[in-house]
């Protein structure tokens, strides 16, 4: 896809969002006719800051912005503490092992329409030997319209692949897969990239997400536990991912 293909798609989707607010990510075809698989093909010619909302309310109507992030469907990632959340099953969400969500504070989802809904993380389970992972359990299951998000695949995350993370500011930014490292992984930014889609992470990030982007749907990479271009544990290694359901299955559904 030419970069004028590009910011044409980017226009077809601001439009299609504008009047269809609750659809979700809108194909970019490339030469080959596929449904985008990489988050550059949403920027738009002219540098834009991944801003999620245009205003955020925890527990009242949040709107998207109407920018290259507003396809992405963030709607299973808890916003509303710098303690972030990420819903995995309708009833479960990982965390940083290191800044856990206590029970008190409410872990708030808003779908794609900007509806809250408020949970509680009743239980959790911090798991040893896989990285800086917690496995929290959600005092009721979220319906169908919030985001549980898939685990990446290992072959999809190779050196150089772009992918989306986030962060307390509640934006979305563009790195690349430095490496994986056992069961971590590691980013770079990308040099190529304007530094507007760039985030030095820093403490209050941890446990934020980061995602790669496949047939328009985001899968879970990573939640951040170092800062500067992020690294944390790779949940697309096959022991985090039987450690996690482990967890789940003892935390109960």
């Amino acid at each position: 896809m030419s970069r004028s293909d590009a910011a044409a798609c980017f226009l077809m989707m601001k439009a299609a969002l504008f009047l269809f607010p609750a659809v979700f990510l809108v194909s970019c075809a490339g030469p080959g006719g596929t449904t985008a698989s990489s988050p550059l093909v949403l920027l738009p010619a002219e540098p834009e800051k991944g801003t999620v909302f245009k205003y955020y309310q925890p527990r009242a109507e949040s709107p998207r912005r109407n920018n290259w992030a507003a396809p992405l469907d963030f709607s299973g990632v808890s916003w509303n503490d710098p303690r972030c959340a990420t819903l995995i099953s309708p009833s479960h969400v990982v965390m940083a092992a290191h800044f856990i969500r206590d029970a008190h504070t409410p872990a708030m989802f808003h779908d794609r329409l900007g509806q809250p809904e408020e949970r509680f993380i009743v239980s959790h389970k911090v798991l040893t030997g896989v990285g800086d992972i917690a496995v929290g359990k959600l005092n009721m299951r979220l319906p169908s319209g919030y985001k549980a998000y898939r685990f990446a695949n290992p072959a999809d995350v190779t050196p150089g692949t772009p992918v989306i993370t986030t962060d307390q500011t509640l934006t979305a930014s563009i790195h690349q897969v430095r490496g994986v490292f056992g069961k971590g992984i590691a980013f770079d930014w990308v040099p190529s990239l304007d530094p507007i889609y760039r985030r030095n992470l820093i403490p209050g990030d941890s446990g934020h997400p980061t995602f790669i982007l496949k047939n328009g749907e985001l899968l879970l990479v990573e939640t951040h536990t170092t800062g500067g271009p992020g690294a944390g544990p790779f949940y697309g290694d096959p022991e985090v991912q039987q450690a996690i359901r482990a967890a789940m299955a003892e935390l109960g559904d």
